[in-house]
């Protein structure tokens, strides 16, 4: 058995459905005034076409299994986007892309606001603490060189001397990779990604002048930061870059910081734009330092020109995945092998005699969604998330997002990855809600 041929049930899923029944009976009676969105009629065509795909799979069960993940995790958003953000406002779809763009960096205030902090931004400062704890593990595990095993928090032992543990080799020495209490590497450096955009959207936000606010994300910030150089993970690196740059470009070119950087008289322009800035800079700053601690092992990651076995092996497998999933869409362009039936489909048509953990699925969301469920799937999962991303906010969010589709599965196949993606889709957007609908408080 391997893992992506293996039934099996995750507290995270069960987390999913207490979210979802608990939001339904919190929408009881505002039904009569909900209006159907486009993201709705798509994604109930997804999920059709999810459970229609069981027919074609060779492996049913484990085609169930991802279908049943699948609902789970579009109910998850549906739920949260509904309750969370019920009476919300969003800019008009009409606005030009740059006033949408501003309207990140300058959101209007949360109604029913509990110590300076509406609803929303408390779920936010609680992802932020988990991804922060979780990054203190993570930090502990690379610098001790150890992981230990624990059947409550649900961690398996990691030892870098055992063949299958993520490392990274400099000079025959095995260095131990950041876990985190996740599966993979790869993973956590995700998670804690989304959890630096959510810093930095929180940091925006006009309720965050209190002062223990701007301490929690002062302490975070550092903290997530040296996490995700501990994952070696270069998709997460690659997303932190995007981001960092991201937030520079916000400052620049948002209306708060023209009105009191450029337009105030009594503020040097470069003193008063570096003022603004100060904390973009001191996130590189700190980033370099530690990347100066750690340059070899970073610079194996980085460098396709530095021989290494494992590195070498590592970027021949992500090609040969992308080759293999080409195949299978043309073998199978309309329809598809079948939700979850992708590593299946490599055993049985291209890699006849392979070891069984040899067959993972390949690190692009987009192509594996065209491989599993067709032409089809793949046009309603990215006009589910172009409307989305047109419903939104935070365009960081959901643009970090997108980099993490592009070059890992995890946000697709593994239950925890399937969770945080709609979790946290449903939280970041906000549809427009009839005149007469009355918001309701969780």
């Amino acid at each position: 058995p391997y893992e992506y041929g293996t039934l099996s049930i995750f507290a995270v899923e069960a987390l999913g459905w207490v979210i979802i029944l608990l939001g339904i009976l919190n929408m009881r009676g505002m039904v009569h005034s909900m209006r159907p969105h486009r993201i709705h009629y798509a994604a109930l065509v997804l999920i059709a076409l999810g459970f229609f795909s069981i027919i074609l799979a060779t492996d049913k069960i484990i085609a169930l299994q991802a279908a049943v993940r699948l609902l789970e995790g579009i109910l998850i958003y549906f739920v949260i986007s509904t309750v969370a953000k019920r009476g919300g406002k969003i800019p008009a779809t009409t606005q030009a892309s740059g006033e949408r763009f501003l309207a990140e960096w300058n959101p209007a205030p949360s109604s029913a606001l509990v110590l300076g902090l509406g609803m929303t931004e408390w779920v936010g400062i609680a992802f932020i603490a988990g991804a922060t704890l979780q990054a203190g593990l993570g930090i502990f595990q690379f610098l001790t060189q150890s992981s230990f095993a624990s059947t409550i928090l649900g961690m398996a032992a990691h030892d870098p001397s055992v063949l299958g543990t993520s490392v990274i080799e400099v000079q025959g020495t095995r260095w131990l990779r950041a876990y985190g209490g996740l599966p993979h590497p790869n993973v956590f450096g995700g998670y804690l990604v989304i959890a630096l955009a959510v810093v930095v959207i929180m940091w925006q936000k006009s309720q965050m002048s209190q002062r223990w606010q701007r301490l929690v994300l002062q302490i975070a910030m550092p903290i997530l930061l040296t996490g995700i150089l501990f994952s070696f993970s270069r998709t997460a690196w690659l997303a932190v870059v995007f981001l960092l740059v991201y937030w520079f470009i916000g400052l620049l070119f948002s209306e708060k910081t023209f009105g009191e950087t450029f337009h105030n008289a009594q503020n040097p322009t470069i003193v008063g734009f570096c003022a603004r800035t100060r904390w973009v800079w001191l996130a590189v700053g700190y980033l370099v330092f530690l990347v100066s601690l750690y340059r070899p092992l970073v610079a194996v990651r980085i460098f396709s020109g530095i021989e290494n076995q494992l590195e070498v092996k590592s970027r021949v497998e992500r090609v040969e995945g992308l080759r293999e999933a080409w195949q299978i869409t043309k073998n199978h362009p309309l329809l598809g092998v079948g939700i979850g039936n992708y590593t299946q489909a490599i055993a049985r048509e291209i890699r006849l005699n392979d070891q069984v953990w040899s067959y993972q699925p390949v690190h692009n969301v987009p192509l594996l969604i065209w491989a599993e469920l067709g032409v089809i799937g793949l046009f309603l999962f990215l006009l589910i998330l172009y409307q989305i991303f047109k419903t939104t906010q935070f365009y960081i969010l959901h643009s970090t997002f997108y980099i993490l589709l592009l070059f890992d599965h995890y946000l697709w196949t593994l239950p925890f990855g399937v969770f945080i993606f709609w979790s946290i889709l449903g939280f970041s957007t906000r549809f427009t809600q009839p005149t007469d609908s009355r918001p309701v408080a969780l």
